[in-house]
């Protein structure tokens, strides 16, 4: 089965969300509060990344990370993806900057397709909280 990551504006949280055929005529539940949740553009998950997932988002929820701190790292990420660097190093840096995602290392340490693309994933949802910052 494949997974949409959704966001829920109300309760600041990242969930899966079951891919249905059936999904566009009804809106998608946030995983935490059954608030109304939007689907976050990006890839569909398997059934291996529910933890990982939750792992990274559970870290940047932590971290309360606004809209506009979001913005920037996903400006400093996508400056390590172009220059080349490796996944261990993008994770210390992101560590420097975030001590909170030490929580999901090694969930980020899966790679650039999978731990540090589900973490600019989270990034964009978050660009669009809602929040004043």
């Amino acid at each position: 089965m494949s997974y949409l990551p959704v966001y829920c504006d109300a309760c600041l949280r990242a969930s899966l969300a079951p891919l249905l055929p059936d999904s566009a005529e009804q809106p998608y539940r946030c995983g935490f509060c059954e608030g109304s949740a939007r689907v976050v553009p990006g890839p569909t998950y398997g059934e291996g990344d529910w933890l990982a997932f939750a792992e990274i988002d559970g870290a940047l929820f932590d971290a309360d990370i606004d809209g506009m701190q979001a913005q920037t790292l996903l400006a400093e990420l996508d400056s390590l993806r172009d220059q080349g660097t490796g996944t261990s190093a993008a994770v210390e840096f992101l560590l420097g900057k975030l001590p909170q995602l030490s929580n999901a290392k090694g969930a980020l340490a899966v790679g650039w397709s999978r731990g540090l693309g589900m973490l600019q994933t989270l990034l964009i949802a978050r660009t669009r909280d809602g929040r004043v910052t």
